[in-house]
């Protein structure tokens, strides 16, 4: 069996497991606020390749919500993960693609998979695979753990400031991260202030349980959000491209994981507004991790569905 070594990254954890071994190495995150990003990620690669005792790598599968955009990034990135790993081949992709292929085993359906940001790919019975939302920090993810941790944060400064209303959030905020008073200027200095807003997310959740209002509102535009997403790549699943499209009949798959499904009362939430708003949807549990999804893809003989959307690099001969 070819020696594959997996990698699901983010800005919270990078995590890497190699085909010989179930278990799995993390080490710390990679913000794209980090200035030479392209270096932090293949050094992040390296050091977890080290502590496994340095296996032998034939190929390297990276599923990074950071990947470089189409460029020279992407070969400087592959060059150093087969430079530092000694592997013959490097796939770079996003990791919605290595999401999917764990959650559905590279078939049809929609896979959510919410953490920091927000990975969601479908795969449409006629045509090929897409990405639907995402986007990063800046300008998208909405419902993963970043926006809600922000918009908690947000309503703690507002409620402490007299600017809106009171909420439990300013208490959780002062004793989970300290003085509300310089909170921006602490948040803005820190080498990866995403991660950070987004580890308060578990607290804004806890709030919502708990009937704080403004909590409870944030947790349901979450909510909102992802099933808006899960109902866009639903239309396309059911849709399709080719003359053998499916009808608006047919049940899609829509597989639900990532670190904040796994935990805590949004998963419970986004069940019971899936099931009410998208009758075509059929929700199931994601099968596997984006680990199991970039393994499955690295002992393929080639990228098979999700060809456009992975950047293949090879060694010289």
């Amino acid at each position: 069996m070819r020696p594959v070594l997996a990698v699901d990254g983010g800005q919270s954890g990078i995590r890497v497991r190699h085909s010989a071994d179930p278990s799995a190495v993390e080490v710390g995150g990679v913000s794209r606020l980090e200035g030479d990003t392209v270096g932090s990620v293949a050094a992040a690669v390296i050091e977890a390749w080290q502590a496994m005792g340095g296996p032998v790598v034939d190929r390297a599968i990276l599923g990074l919500p950071t990947a470089p955009a189409a460029g020279p990034a992407q070969g400087r990135l592959c060059e150093a993960v087969a430079a530092g790993t000694r592997a013959r081949e490097v796939w770079l992709a996003d990791d919605a693609v290595t999401a999917h292929a764990g959650a559905l085993s590279e078939s049809l359906g929609v896979s959510l998979t919410v953490g920091t940001g927000v990975a969601c790919l479908v795969m449409p019975r006629d045509g090929r695979p897409r990405i639907i939302g995402g986007h990063g920090y800046l300008i998208g993810d909405e419902g993963g753990a970043w926006c809600i941790g922000r918009e908690g944060l947000r309503a703690a400064l507002r409620a402490a400031e007299g600017q809106g209303q009171p909420t439990a959030l300013s208490h959780s905020a002062e004793r989970r991260i300290g003085s509300l008073a310089d909170l921006g200027a602490r948040l803005h200095s820190l080498p990866r202030p995403v991660d950070a807003v987004a580890r308060f997310a578990p607290e804004v959740l806890d709030a919502a349980v708990a009937v704080d209002a403004v909590a409870r509102a944030i947790a349901e535009q979450a909510t909102e959000e992802l099933v808006a997403v899960a109902g866009v790549a639903v239309s396309v699943a059911a849709a399709g491209d080719g003359p053998g499209a499916a009808t608006q009949e047919m049940l899609v798959p829509v597989a639900l994981g990532g670190r904040l499904l796994e935990a805590g009362p949004l998963r419970g939430w986004l069940d019971e507004s899936l099931a009410r708003s998208l009758p075509g949807a059929m929700v199931v549990d994601a099968s596997g991790s984006p680990l199991d999804g970039a393994l499955r893809l690295g002992e393929s003989a080639d990228p098979g569905p999700y060809r456009d959307l992975v950047f293949v690099w090879q060694a010289a001969a």
